[in-house]
């Protein structure tokens, strides 16, 4: 039998616990108006920050964007995962003017941060390689995710996520994701291929007519 004071202090222990437990229960779920938001964070290797969204992360970098719950508007919680650069990017080999950088998207929880009648994707983790110059929302953009924004900038959906938000703003044109070659690069790496064709065309045309001319000859 537990002497009187310890176990006093397990009573207390355990009624703090259902103490806690009760008030989970009975906190005021949050409803259809409540604001929601996606927020960027970076992670420093232990634990998440939130630098500005225009920051351009250096190769080696961890960033994520969570959606959640932001009821005075100041940001969300952060993602609940923080990847280790080695397990998700350690096979990538750097390369000249390119980055590797850990994405990872957190959609929030189905119960606590989505809107009513909303089911969350299944968050990810990826390995994108992008240029050098590329910005955490450039990083954000590719054909999976097709992250919307609004007119100042902000993410308001990611992968069609939330389906409220999916009709406002304007998506990122695919154009500025990370690594798509932009029009002029690719006009750039069409011309030599162009130059190239054009001068065998011209070979084989003169190699011709000079074949043409010594039958005439003989």
């Amino acid at each position: 039998m537990l002497p009187s004071h310890p176990r006093k202090a397990l009573i207390r222990v355990i009624l703090g616990a259902v103490a806690l437990a009760a008030v989970a229960a009975f906190a005021p779920q949050p409803g259809p108006d409540t604001p929601r938001q996606w927020t960027f964070w970076q992670s420093d290797g232990l634990a998440w920050l939130a630098p500005e969204a225009g920051a351009v992360p250096a190769d080696g970098s961890v960033i994520g964007w969570r959606f959640g719950v932001s009821p005075d508007g100041t940001g969300t919680d952060s993602p609940r995962e923080v990847p280790a650069f080695d397990d998700v990017c350690g096979g990538q080999a750097a390369a000249s003017g390119r980055k590797r950088v850990v994405l990872a998207v957190d959609f929030g929880d189905g119960e606590v941060d989505a809107y009513p009648g909303d089911t969350p994707p299944q968050s990810t983790v990826t390995c994108v390689v992008a240029p050098s110059s590329a910005t955490s929302l450039q990083l954000l953009s590719s054909e999976a995710t097709r992250p919307r924004v609004d007119d100042s900038g902000n993410v308001v959906a990611v992968s069609g996520y939330p389906a409220k938000n999916n009709t406002t703003g304007k998506e990122l044109p695919i154009s500025q994701a990370a690594g798509a070659p932009s029009a002029s690069a690719s006009a750039e790496d069409g011309a030599p291929v162009l130059l190239i064709a054009g001068g065998a065309v011209a070979v084989a045309a003169g190699v011709g007519v000079f074949l043409l001319l010594r039958r005439r000859s003989a």
